[in-house]
């Protein structure tokens, strides 16, 4: 009975070392992998059950933060101005959508569809941009922050220039 349970431990645990050893030898961190920010759980799940005023200090002042803390303030930047630019392309979509219809009318090209083509030429550049930053950090603890930070100052430009565009 002894040495059938010691060859079936030997089994197992011969099943189980590759196992083991591909999953720990391969080193991967969630540093060391690429991500997609379009499937991130958004920054109110990670700050589920602190109030708008604890993540306001915390996010503000960084007093007590872990790095995950830091980059979730990171990603709240971004999802906060990319809200303000979803309501600025939303009136100015609106208002070229009117302005088109008197283009229209009399016969001239239309904007809508160039300022549609361009929103999307920038998002692209936007996104590229700053994979391009975050990956070249290589395996950095600080990916995620640098990825939103850049989300957030790219988003911030383009607010900036669509308002001064339009003045």
């Amino acid at each position: 009975m002894m040495r059938h349970i010691k060859k079936s431990a030997a089994s197992i645990l011969m099943l189980l070392v590759p196992l083991l050893f591909h999953s720990t030898a391969s080193g991967k961190t969630i540093y060391s992998v690429g991500f997609d920010y379009r499937k991130a759980v958004p920054s109110s799940v990670y700050f589920a059950g602190k109030s708008h005023k604890e993540v306001d200090h915390l996010c503000e002042t960084g007093e007590h933060a872990s790095t995950a803390d830091i980059a979730a303030c990171s990603q709240r930047d971004y999802e906060i101005i990319f809200a303000k630019l979803k309501s600025k392309i939303k009136s100015l979509e609106d208002g070229f959508k009117k302005d088109d219809a008197e283009l229209k009318a009399e016969d001239n090209p239309i904007a809508s569809p160039y300022f549609e083509k361009g929103q999307n030429a920038w998002i692209e550049f936007r996104d590229n941009q700053c994979y391009a930053e975050t990956y070249s950090l290589g395996e950095a603890s600080m990916r995620y922050m640098t990825f939103w930070d850049c989300m957030a100052r790219i988003t911030r430009e383009r607010l900036d220039d669509l308002d001064s565009a339009k003045d």
